[in-house]
């Protein structure tokens, strides 16, 4: 009987053990998850919607990114499918220019005004070839050529030309708008995209893209044009603007507009948005190595990013 009464006692704490162990580590593991999901945010990681994206090569890249970091989004709805570093604030050159686009449009400036572009925007990097102080051009085709060739003294010229009867600059206003926007990592120093120190995360650059593209039509517009042709007012000669985007040769249709970066200290800089029924999908990657890579990795991010809404739509 006491030998009966001692196994009752021992199976008895052997349940309260495992019973125990089984419900720490169930609360410790719960706990673990949500710490790394939080950390995920500034380490290379997937954040994936709440959706069911099995579609999505199982839910993960088949590799890593050679870029220093990559974004692909849904602007429409807000919602991340593959993140990669994308919270670190990076130099983001010449899609500066996307910014100083949007401020200039709020100013209400007039397209059709004939302007000249003087010596002193002529900068590194691509420029529109017109004779400076002589030729002139409107300022649509200016805004144009910013775009859509990327040309820094175009940039540089529409933002001389915009009035600020506030006293406010260009500048000011772009630092103002992210604020508004609430793309907390953008900061810009210049216009055009020159400095370093025209910064944001690739994740802020796809929400002001997207925000760009959608708000603003004449921004689209020359985002989406694989070249464009300006003719100067005076002189009536003609100027082919093509867009640095290669891809517009190599895989014309698998996106609808673009707008690409590169600075010594920022290496490749590209974003590429498609139209979709489930909203506009933007695609980000800074710090490409070489233009190559970064025009490959940001289509196969927006092509992943077309898969995984199209898969839960």
């Amino acid at each position: 009987m006491r030998l009966w009464r001692l196994l009752k006692w021992l199976l008895f704490a052997l349940f309260f053990v495992c019973f125990f162990v089984l419900a720490w580590s169930l609360f410790f593991k719960g706990n673990s998850e949500e710490k790394d999901e939080v950390t995920a945010l500034s380490k290379k990681t997937e954040i994936v919607s709440s959706n069911d994206l099995s579609n999505f090569s199982n839910g993960t890249l088949t590799r890593t990114l050679g870029s220093k970091a990559g974004v692909v989004i849904n602007a429409t709805t807000g919602k991340i499918i593959y993140a990669e570093n994308a919270f670190d604030a990076l130099p983001v050159a010449s899609i500066t220019k996307i910014m100083s686009a949007m401020v200039v449009l709020d100013r209400n400036i007039d397209l059709k005004k004939e302007v000249s572009i003087s010596s002193e925007d002529y900068k590194i990097g691509g420029n529109l070839r017109i004779v400076a102080g002589r030729e002139t051009v409107s300022v649509r085709d200016l805004f144009f050529a910013s775009i859509t060739g990327s040309a820094n003294n175009a940039a540089l010229a529409i933002a001389k030309l915009t009035s600020f009867s506030d006293g406010d600059d260009v500048v000011s206003a772009m630092n103002r708008k992210s604020i508004e926007l609430k793309l907390d990592s953008l900061h810009f120093e210049e216009a055009s995209g020159l400095s370093p120190k025209n910064i944001g995360s690739a994740y802020d650059v796809a929400r002001m893209v997207g925000y760009a593209f959608q708000k603003y039509p004449l921004i689209f517009d020359a985002g989406s044009r694989k070249e464009y042709t300006i003719t100067t007012t005076n002189t009536r000669r003609e100027h082919v603007i093509k867009n640095p985007n290669d891809l517009f040769n190599t895989n014309p249709g698998e996106f609808s507009a673009s707008k690409t970066g590169y600075l010594d200290e920022a290496m490749y800089c590209l974003v590429l948005a498609k139209r979709t029924d489930a909203g506009m999908i933007v695609a980000v990657t800074l710090g490409s190595p070489t233009k190559t890579d970064g025009e490959k990795e940001t289509l196969m991010l927006l092509k992943r990013g077309e898969q995984a809404f199209a898969s839960v739509n």
